[in-house]
């Protein structure tokens, strides 16, 4: 009854074919008019997935109760020195706060007034003895730059440096790198370059992880976001590159600004999606289109798929903007999936009546002939593809259940446009019949090799199938969204190079207590975890031991109080300076038997002595300015206050307490060698070891986890739902259990082979590539249908058939898609071409090899 329906919707397209072609172009013209006005795509990765799930309301709640965390841009300065790098930071960020349509909030969480002025009692008593140890130790230079704060002054300290190396007073081992460096720094100015005297560098190597902290400073901004633009950040972020080369923050200056952060991440990311999208979209759909001239051989017959697809591809996207409003980043992704796959309905239909118009020369009958063939193939193909797509819509993963319900409205959109407007087009155009036979002749004898080898291939595919699902149990999950990004991209080496820090919150579990006084009960069971390196509250920004610290810098303050307290003495002129510079370098070659490395620094400073005035004043700067600010900098941190909770910045409290009281407690996972946080079982102990103290616990490694864990579930259960959705569907229809299991056969086995192959590879799933399943899922059963629905009709030729030939040149369009992708500069996109690809060759050999040796009979396929 069906296919007499589908002949007669066919044959009446046919006959007033004109009439149908008028429709559907003033149809496709309003729709297309209406998606123009309407459409939108909202790029907020937050809304992928549903809201409503436990673990989404705890990251909810954190959003809401701390926004100015949510959504940043952290710009992260480095600079040759770290005065350079301070004052980079305050400048930069002193300009963005004047940017108010660009940013609600900018902060600079290192240079809140209290850690300039206490920041010493925030060490470790170990650490801090060695700081107030150096402090002591350049007591000379202070004390130089204090009574002469000038070049002469400076270059009297070395002077008496060097005399204390000839009367072997002094090591020479501990003064031989500051000697490099101020060398550098002496060198810089004669050459007119502004180069700071770099006080790390005078400092001894070490290891000390906190040691670049001096030289790197960050701003936090909220930038005003954009969702209805494919980069949301995209112009705040081009404000904050503008300002520092406004400001001279370039690395010309030896300054560098790199933006990451959640914002830039994104926006990145994106940008690294579309790059090339062009370029690899034009070739695959030149190579599409002569694909279809390939299978078609004829213009008249691509002209119309290609119309037809057109109109379905505009079709499909209005439904789209009415059924769900804006489009995801995952939902708009139904365009490529919808050309893909309704672009098999058009070649199948196309090759079919090529078929039935070279053995019937009239077009209405070879219409209604293709009609009554493909009829039940198609039908049943749309209607499986659209289940397949449909089953993602009860899933909590947003993102795939709104393509799932585009994707599958689309497929039947794409049907009945394939057998109405199609046949319409077709009749316009007129396709002349064909003069030779439509299939691949050529494989006739390896249809009759594969029947004739019947059992052992059987036998040989059920080895296979064995060892290929032995090894998919290896598969992994890469829970990590930032695996999926380019690493080259500079938000995230910047994002990996600021997760070196060992107080990076890159990773910190979050938890909110009711008060104060549960944080702190929460936050003491968290650190005896051995999974936990520390805990952290508000109460962690009061220091310990205050009174020990404020003793040991009391001690040393009474130590340099004399340096403190010299008077300034009168500039030097030009003449005084030279000479100081002619004095020091002589200095420097009567202990360079002791010190050859201070050669340099002669040479230099007679270069300086011959110099220009500007040369001088330049070294001035570099040398001098440095001393003074790190002299004023030691003044001010050996007048540290006692620190009370009472005398924390409300700045640091908006960041710890809610508004309405509650307390935010951190728990920082371990690091070490052995020890790195991104590790997906480690994050597993660490997140099972943190939410048996604190079930409530969230915070980036908790939506690592749980979001991998949605759409993991999402698949399983939209795989359940399609297999069993289809299943009914295919009993309906063939009615026979054999047909049934012989449709999912090659499925089943592409999937087991693809799953096979990418733990062979190493190459886990991800967000990105476990989209191909579906895909794979949706693809295979419409190729398997055809070849079921061959053997219905009493046919075992196989290989040689117009079906075979529809369906090869079908998947081959689709095949010059997924390649495409696999060349994609965006990581995510490249492993998902790349699964794509391989799963969709295994599908295509399981089809024409797998299905033939399972139909054949050793009696009847004996034809060459």
């Amino acid at each position: 009854m069906f296919a007499r329906f589908l002949v007669s919707l066919v044959d009446f397209s046919r006959r007033f074919a004109a009439l149908m072609a008028g429709v559907a172009l003033a149809l496709t013209l309003a729709l297309g008019a209406y998606v123009v006005k309407n459409i939108s795509i909202n790029t907020d990765i937050n809304q992928l997935l549903a809201e409503n799930l436990p673990w989404r309301q705890r990251e909810k709640a954190l959003e809401v109760a701390f926004p100015h965390k949510i959504d940043t841009i952290v710009a992260v300065i480095d600079a040759e020195d770290p005065l350079r790098a301070d004052n980079a930071a305050a400048s930069l960020a002193e300009k963005l706060k004047g940017m108010p349509d660009k940013f609600t909030f900018v902060s600079r969480p290192d240079a809140l007034p209290i850690f300039r002025t206490s920041g010493l009692l925030y060490l470790s008593t170990d650490e801090l003895a060695n700081a107030l140890d150096q402090m002591t130790q350049a007591q000379p230079m202070l004390g130089a730059i204090a009574a002469d704060p000038s070049l002469r002054g400076f270059l009297s300290t070395i002077g008496m440096m060097m005399q204390g190396v000839s009367a072997g007073a002094v090591d020479p081992a501990q003064i031989e790198r500051p000697l490099k460096e101020i060398a550098a720094t002496v060198r810089a100015a004669v050459d007119g370059k502004d180069r700071a005297l770099n006080f790390r560098n005078m400092m001894p190597e070490s290891n000390d992880p906190f040691a670049s902290r001096e030289l790197r400073k960050y701003i936090i901004a909220k930038p005003v976001l954009d969702y209805a633009a494919l980069a949301p950040g995209e112009a705040a972020s081009a404000a904050i590159r503008q300002g520092a080369a406004d400001l001279g923050l370039t690395p010309e200056n030896d300054v560098r600004v790199r933006l990451t952060g959640s914002v830039p991440l994104n926006d990145e990311e994106f940008a690294s999606v579309a790059e090339g999208a062009g370029l690899s979209t034009s070739l695959s759909g030149i190579l599409v289109l002569a694909l279809l001239f390939m299978a078609l051989r004829s213009w008249r017959i691509v002209l119309p798929i290609g119309l037809t697809l057109l109109a379905g591809l505009v079709a499909s996207t209005a439904f789209a903007t009415f059924a769900v409003g804006s489009l995801n980043l995952i939902s708009v992704a139904f365009a490529v999936m919808f050309i893909g796959i309704a672009v098999d309905f058009g070649i199948q239909f196309g090759v079919r009546y090529r078929d039935e118009h070279q053995k019937e020369p009239d077009h209405a009958e070879a219409l209604r002939n293709t009609a009554r063939v493909i009829a039940a193939p198609l039908a049943m193909a749309a209607g499986a593809t659209a289940l397949g797509f449909l089953s993602f819509t009860p899933t909590d993963y947003r993102g795939v259940s709104e393509l799932g319900l585009i994707a599958g409205a689309g497929m039947i959109i794409a049907f009945i446009l394939n057998v109405t407007l199609l046949p319409a087009l077709m009749t316009l155009t007129k396709p002349s019949a064909e003069n030779e036979r439509i299939g691949f002749t050529r494989l006739a004898p390896l249809n009759f090799r594969l029947a004739q080898n019947r059992k052992g291939l059987i036998a040989v595919i059920g080895a296979v199938a064995a060892l290929g699902l032995a090894a998919a149990t290896f598969v992994r999950f890469d829970f990590d969204p930032l695996n999926l990004k380019d690493p080259k991209t500079e938000s995230v080496s910047t994002m990996f190079e600021a997760m070196q820090d060992p107080d990076s919150d890159a990773y910190a579990a979050q938890i909110l207590a009711a008060s104060e006084m549960e944080a702190r009960r929460i936050a003491a069971e968290l650190e005896k975890l051995p999974e936990v390196d520390h805990a952290m509250t508000l109460r962690s920004f009061v220091p310990e031991d205050q009174d020990e610290k404020l003793a040991m810098i009391a001690d040393t303050e009474a130590i340099l109080q004399p340096t403190f307290a010299l008077s300034p003495q009168t500039s030097p002129s030009r003449e005084e300076n030279i000479e100081a510079a002619r004095k020091t370098a002589e200095l420097i070659r009567q202990a360079s038997a002791k010190l050859p490395a201070a050669k340099d620094l002669a040479d230099a400073l007679d270069k300086l002595a011959a110099a220009s005035p500007e040369a001088f004043e330049r070294a001035q700067k570099n040398l001098v300015t440095p001393m003074q600010a790190k002299f004023a900098e030691i003044k001010q941190l050996l007048k540290p206050r006692p620190i009370a909770f009472a005398d924390l910045p409300e700045e640091l409290k908006k960041d710890w307490i809610t508004a309405d009281g509650r307390w935010l407690v951190e728990a920082l996972p371990k690091r070490g060698p052995d020890k790195n946080p991104r590790d997906p079982q480690m994050l597993e102990r660490f997140i099972h070891a943190v939410q048996k103290v604190a079930p409530d616990a969230g915070g980036t490694p908790v939506s690592i986890r749980e979001s991998g864990r949605t759409i993991v579930s999402a698949f399983i259960h939209a795989g359940l739902y399609g297999f069993i959705s289809i299943a009914l569907l295919s009993a309906f229809i063939l009615r026979k259990p054999k047909d049934i299991i012989l449709m999912l056969t090659p499925l089943v086995l592409a999937g087991i082979l693809t799953l096979a192959t990418m733990a062979l590879v190493n190459m886990p799933l991800n967000y990105a590539n476990i989209i191909a399943l579906p895909l794979l899922f949706s693809l295979g059963v419409s190729y398997a249908v055809y070849f079921v629905f061959f053997v219905r009709q009493s046919r075992r030729d196989f290989l040689q058939s117009s079906m075979a030939r529809a369906v090869l040149f079908s998947a081959a369009t689709v095949l010059v898609a997924f390649i495409s992708l696999s060349f994609s500069s965006h990581t995510g996109t490249q492993g998902m071409g790349e699964i794509l690809t391989i799963s969709l060759l295994y599908l295509l050999l399981c089809t024409f090899i797998v299905l033939p040796v399972l139909y054949s009979s050793d009696k009847k396929d004996t034809v060459r």
